[in-house]
């Protein structure tokens, strides 16, 4: 439980103390309302969160899977040397890989 929400119920158990008057309705349902924006909030960041973990792992995987299909054309190099290769690439420093395999890697 979050303090935000753990001080929001404190507060709602001691308006228990008071009368049932006007102000006192007007108070619970104030705080309600900030309950509900608090649990509507977190359900936001979740799923925001889990949408993120998703594109970057869709990212991530075209960029390992272009990387893979350059290997297959050059198997005497190395992962990691086709890495720097394709960073250079795009700073546009010359590689030793020719533009043409950038362009088309696939075999």
């Amino acid at each position: 439980m979050t303090p935000d929400k753990k001080k929001l119920l404190e507060q709602l158990d001691a308006l228990k103390l008071f009368p049932n008057n006007k102000l006192v309705k007007q108070l619970r349902k104030q705080i309600r309302q900030k309950l509900d924006r608090l649990e509507i909030s977190k359900e936001i960041k979740k799923e925001i969160s889990s949408d993120a973990n998703v594109s970057r792992s869709s990212k991530l995987k075209k960029y390992h899977r272009y990387l893979r299909m350059i290997r297959d054309n050059f198997p005497n190099l190395k992962y990691s040397d086709i890495r720097k290769q394709f960073s250079e690439k795009r700073k546009g420093v010359d590689s030793l890989i020719p533009d043409a395999v950038w362009q088309n890697p696939s075999p």
